[in-house]
């Protein structure tokens, strides 16, 4: 079995309390993404599928291994595929047809749903029902990508299960063994991914890291001539959120500079901008900063129809503002 590193110890945890006959019929995993949980959540599924298992490992033969190997086993039930999925109360009620029955393998039935924040409320209510008083032979997981429980009595129905990244340590061998070998580049992209060994290896492959660099020599330039404007186009041309993700991370250096802990900066390679921010503001000033921004990533992210770029120019001069560029 192949396995991400630091999912093997929750692998072993996990199927080692289904041997003991020590857990519980609904596994709520909270965790960030970027971690490939769904590589855990298929591999227990699996085990608990096949039909020939040797101690902790599925065997990889029987017809049932042979069924999730071609992604087509009746017994597993995976809702949100697509991100975009909402599950409503109508496939919960198609969901509830297939898990009475009794399993088509002979073994267990899975019920996959990789994203809760995705459930309707009606879906919720629905689905609290078969947790309470789940069918025979079927387990249920479930993914929570929110630092707020979303639903409290759902909660309260599963077994919570927090999965945390690796230490940075872990990550940069990780990201090392990837051919991935320039350590700064590495440390970076690890922190502004929240450690994420996975997002921090496609944040460089993909081009993020260039257009992060590429974002603040502009910033740089615009603080120097005190119009943030300058910034605009490259601002919304493409990937608005991230970026904005960006500017409050370097603006959370600075206030971690401003209070002298400068132990975990995320952006040290732009300690020019960092040390502007720290040296010339308040920890009131850049608190503010990383507010409006927030409120402005909201709008954009939750509001249809939206002009972009007119409430980025409206954003960049309230914050030209606060920071006192303009009176």
């Amino acid at each position: 079995m192949k396995f991400y590193p630091w999912l093997k110890n929750p692998y072993k945890t996990i199927i080692k309390q289904h041997q003991r006959k020590n857990t519980h019929h609904a596994l709520l995993i909270k965790t960030q993404r970027g971690l490939g949980v769904f590589q855990l959540i298929w591999h227990i599924s699996k085990w608990l599928l096949c039909n020939k298992i040797n101690g902790i490992e599925y065997c990889n033969i029987c017809h049932s291994c042979k069924l999730m190997s071609s992604e087509n086993h009746p017994d597993w039930h995976q809702y949100m595929k697509n991100k975009n999925e909402t599950v409503t109360i109508d496939h919960i009620r198609e969901m509830n047809e297939k898990i009475f029955k009794y399993p088509q393998q002979g073994q267990n039935k899975i019920i996959f749903f990789s994203n809760i924040q995705k459930l309707t409320e009606s879906a919720i209510n629905a689905l609290l029902k078969n947790l309470e008083e789940p069918p025979e032979k079927t387990w249920f997981f479930l993914l929570d990508y929110s630092n707020v429980t979303i639903n409290s009595t759902l909660h309260s129905r599963c077994l919570i299960y927090k999965l945390f990244p690796p230490n940075e340590k872990n990550s940069l061998n990780w990201l090392k063994d990837q051919n991935i070998s320039n350590k700064i580049f590495n440390i970076i992209s690890l922190r502004t991914n929240q450690g994420s060994p996975i997002s921090a290896k496609n944040f460089i492959q993909n081009g993020l890291f260039k257009e992060r660099k590429n974002l603040f020599l502009y910033f740089l330039k615009s603080i120097k001539h005190q119009n943030l404007l300058k910034i605009l186009p490259i601002l919304s041309v493409s990937k608005t959120l991230l970026k904005i993700d960006w500017i409050c991370l370097l603006l959370f250096d600075a206030i971690q500079i401003y209070f002298n802990y400068k132990k975990k900066i995320t952006n040290f390679d732009q300690l020019e901008l960092i040390q502007f921010f720290s040296y010339n503001y308040n920890y009131f000033t850049l608190n503010t900063s990383i507010q409006t921004w927030n409120r402005c990533r909201y709008k954009l992210l939750n509001i249809t129809g939206i002009n972009n770029e007119l409430l980025l120019l409206e954003q960049l001069l309230k914050w030209e503002k606060i920071l006192g560029f303009v009176v």
